[in-house]
Order: C-alpha cells, then structure tokens, then sequence
C-alpha cells in the first residue's frame, strides 16, 4: 500500500472516535441469541465459516456501525481486503455507510492497515490476502485486545489464525423465490452455528433469514398453519358441543396466504 494512502488513512482515523469501552461489541438483535453473551467479546478473534460467511460478515459490521459507539448511536468498522463487500446490502442490513472504512486492496501492508485501523474502531473485517505469518499473528492480536477491537476473519486463510475462540458458522442455506427454474431470490434462511472456546459446549445455533426478503436480518419464525379451525359443529359421530349461536363453524384463512 502506498505511504501516501497509509498516511490519509491514519488521518481519517483520527479525526474519528475512538473505540467505546463495551463490555461487549453489539451485534444486530437476530444475532444476540446465537453469540455468547450477546455480543462479542472485545479484544477477541472471531472466524467466520460457511456459506453465506460474507453475508454474516455484513451483518456483524451492521451491527456495530448501528448500534456501537459511546452512546450506542453507532460504532465504527473497517473493512480490509474485500473489494466486493457490498455496502448496499449491508446498508439494508441496518449499516451506516459513513462508519464503515473500506480498504479494498491494502497489498503487503495489510497488516499495518489492520494495525491503524484496530486502534480506532470497534470491529475490522479482514479477509488476509494469504496465510498471515507468526510476526503478523501477535502483533494484531495484541493490539485488538489492547484497544479493545474486535477482529473478524474471512476468506480462505480465516482457519489459519491461532488463538481464535470463536466461530460463527453460516449453514443449510436455503433460498426463498425460485420455483421450477423461474423466478426471483427473495431472501435465505440458513443456519448460524457458534463454536469454540467462547461457545462452551455444543455450541449455540439460531435459524435466521439471512438477508430476509426485506433486506435485513431477522429470526425465522415457526410456520403457522395456513387454516386454523374455530371450535364448533363437529364430524358425525364425535361428540357435539353446540354453539349457542346455531352458526356453523368459522375458518380464518390468512389473507398473504393468498387465499381469498
């Protein structure tokens, strides 16, 4: 990375907040049940596996940037070596574009990209652009857990950092919208497995919409029958509770069942 680059990129660190003393770094409300302690750990090294681990990462970066910071109006987040991180998307996730510092190729100095950044904001999503060295691997721990910075790994080197004791694993992904080859991706249900040191046990799990058909992150909520039968006249040869109406039995039919 130029010395040029690096130097406006320390600039615009500190003119920024600095990190907020948490005693966890927030996640979206969706997330709070599947990480211990309902948020993040700060100073930690979290991993993200799976598919669909990019758009978990959107969402951990949406979470800080919208409810992080001093007062909880909004942390900061960089976000080193994803040119496709989709801002648009994070942004329907609850992000605030303007928290969000992205550099996008930070070439052999990636480290000491990560290294200014972890001083200054809550979370930094990093997608090392090779296996990181020993060197590298102390160094930007131990400034995340000085300044407090919680560090997301993705990618394909993700598994090969030591020392991290959490794990966030996006699973069974299943898209909503396609029927017979036709049709438009609406949203994904998968589910989000926590592991690790920080997740004792077998782990926790959540099943979310990831992203929902509206963009954002919610849990998936336990399908209702489309029918749902009010007691009253009933089959011949069961027992009969009259109603004292004499109506016949009601049906409600919820309407975006697309029943009439």
């Amino acid at each position: 990375m130029p010395e040029a680059a690096l130097r406006d990129l320390a600039s615009a660190l500190e003119a920024g907040p600095g990190t907020a003393p948490h005693a966890t770094v927030p996640v979206l409300p969706a997330l709070r049940t599947v990480v211990p302690g309902g948020g993040l750990r700060p100073g930690s090294v979290v991993g993200l596996d799976g598919p669909g681990a990019a758009s978990l990462g959107l969402a951990l970066a949406a979470g800080v940037s919208r409810h992080g910071g001093e007062d909880g109006a909004g942390g900061w987040c960089g976000v080193v070596g994803l040119p496709g991180f989709g801002v648009a998307a994070a942004a329907g996730m609850g992000a605030e574009p303007e928290r969000l510092l992205l550099v996008d190729e930070p070439g052999d100095r990636w480290p000491d990209v990560v290294a200014a950044l972890a001083e200054a904001v809550e979370l930094v999503l990093l997608c090392p652009p090779e296996r990181p060295g020993a060197a590298a691997v102390r160094r930007l721990s131990a400034l995340a857990r000085k300044h407090g910075c919680v560090l997301t790994l993705t990618g394909a080197f993700a598994r090969d950092w030591p020392g991290t004791r959490l794990r966030l694993r996006v699973q069974d992904p299943v898209w909503e919208g396609l029927a017979d080859g036709h049709g438009r991706l609406t949203g994904r249900r998968v589910q989000v497995v926590a592991e690790g040191h920080d997740a004792p046990g077998s782990g926790r799990r959540a099943s979310l919409w990831l992203p929902a058909p509206d963009g954002g992150v919610r849990p998936v909520e336990t399908a209702r029958p489309p029918l749902e039968l009010v007691p009253g006249a009933v089959a011949a040869g069961a027992p009969v509770h009259p109603r004292p109406s004499g109506v016949p039995p009601l049906v409600r039919v919820r309407a975006e069942e697309g029943i009439a």
